[in-house]
């Protein structure tokens, strides 16, 4: 068993939990952004087209029950054709089956912490949450959870307060719908292209690098032989 596991969060010094804190904050600012706005349309759709009493209720304990942006687009359609609890079930899955691959890859981080702990932490594994977990640089177990607590927990409410909002002005001014199924295909048509240039930059600066090594290489033989 790790150092640090049944360890409790006030054996750290104040001043580093509120670092930690402070990092897990400044951290969430882009997911900020992002929940905000996606979680909006997401609660303005549940109020045009979800056919649902109270949507900004509904849009919220959804958000807090279901931690899934994808999900939360694409539910709307089948609360509003009414369908059974199994399709949506199926639906659930197969949009979130991804989570549990993010799981596996935590096991040995999380493996004997608290069980309230993992509940809440395995919970709130969405990807941008899970990035930001697998991206922490904090070594200490008791500090690197303490940091995937509150990174969870901000992120989480991010989305609540913006599915909730969203309910609130979908439900009390007249806004046109047309085009916010379409939020999450932007979403993630941005994030590809993001990650596409990412990839084809790292690529180009390897071969550069490697190129580059080849080169001193081929000079260096050359003046061994010419010496």
């Amino acid at each position: 068993m790790e150092r640090g596991e049944n360890e409790r969060f006030s054996s750290i010094p104040r001043i580093e939990r509120l670092a930690l804190f402070r990092r897990a904050l400044i951290n969430s600012l882009p997911v900020l952004m992002g929940y905000l706005t996606m979680g909006c349309g997401a609660g303005i759709l549940m109020a045009v087209k979800g056919d649902v009493p109270c949507p900004a209720f509904w849009a919220g304990l959804f958000a807090i029950s279901c931690i899934s942006g994808t999900l939360s687009y694409a539910i709307v359609p089948a609360l509003a054709a009414s369908v059974g609890l199994w399709q949506i079930a199926v639906l659930t899955l197969a949009i979130n089956f991804r989570y549990a691959f993010y799981g596996f890859s935590m096991l040995s981080r999380w493996r004997h912490i608290p069980l309230g702990q993992k509940f809440w932490l395995i919970f709130t594994l969405a990807d941008e949450i899970y990035a930001l977990a697998v991206a922490c640089k904090v070594k200490n177990p008791l500090k690197n959870r303490y940091y995937c607590l509150w990174n969870g927990t901000l992120n989480a409410s991010y989305w609540l307060v913006g599915t909730t909002i969203g309910g609130l002005i979908g439900s009390n001014f007249s806004i046109p719908s047309k085009g916010i199924e379409f939020a999450m295909v932007s979403l993630f048509l941005v994030i590809f292209t993001d990650q596409m240039k990412d990839f084809v930059a790292q690529a180009r600066r390897a071969r550069a690098k490697e190129e580059s090594h080849q080169n001193a290489s081929d000079v260096g033989q050359k003046e061994v032989i010419n010496g």
